[in-house]
């Protein structure tokens, strides 16, 4: 893609919105009351594509960083490539262990890389299974289950009590009244 098909592509998408403002802006209202949109999906991938227009952040490849001398490319077919050849790595070897399996993704990704280290930097600079838990507990600690868990603090959202879950007006169908 050139600055010019990017320039192109804008136009386009311009059209696009003006052609199907009306239909975009459609809302349903429903029986309490609350108004939302009819094509919420949409409306919100449309949302998100102005945000990465008015970031600048849409056609980011074609404004490589200074000092980058290769190109940019354009979709990140190449990472998920990688993560595709991670799992299937892991579906080969599924009867590793949590440990294993970690030590089986950085050995994966250090053997593709375009210049290896040698086998004396991988003996030194290994990751150890101490590290990976002391990794492995700060992350289960600072998830909402781990946090509860660990400290006994209650996650901020979704796991509470809901008010309104008790001031219905249909009853429950397990009542004790």
């Amino acid at each position: 893609m050139t600055k010019n098909t990017a320039a192109a592509w804008m136009a386009s998408y311009n059209q696009w919105e003006r052609d199907f403002a009306g239909f975009l802006g459609e809302k349903s209202e429903y029986r309490d009351g609350t108004v939302a949109d009819q094509h919420a999906r949409l409306v919100k991938a449309r949302r998100m594509i102005r945000r990465r227009i008015k970031e600048g952040h849409l056609f980011t490849f074609l404004r490589p960083p200074e000092g980058c001398s290769t190109p940019i490319p354009p979709t990140n077919n190449l990472i998920e490539s990688w993560n595709a050849g991670i799992r299937d790595m892991l579906r080969r070897h599924r009867g590793l262990g949590l440990l294993r399996r970690i030590k089986a993704i950085c050995w994966w990704c250090h053997s593709r890389t375009e210049h290896p280290e040698t086998a004396a930097w991988l003996v030194r600079n290994a990751i150890t299974d101490q590290r990976i838990e002391e990794l492995y507990r700060h992350a289960w600690e600072s998830s909402p289950q781990g946090a509860w868990e660990t400290y006994g603090i209650p996650a901020r959202y979704g796991t509470g009590i809901d008010w309104n879950e008790f001031h219905t007006t249909t009853r429950y169908p397990n009542t004790t009244d």
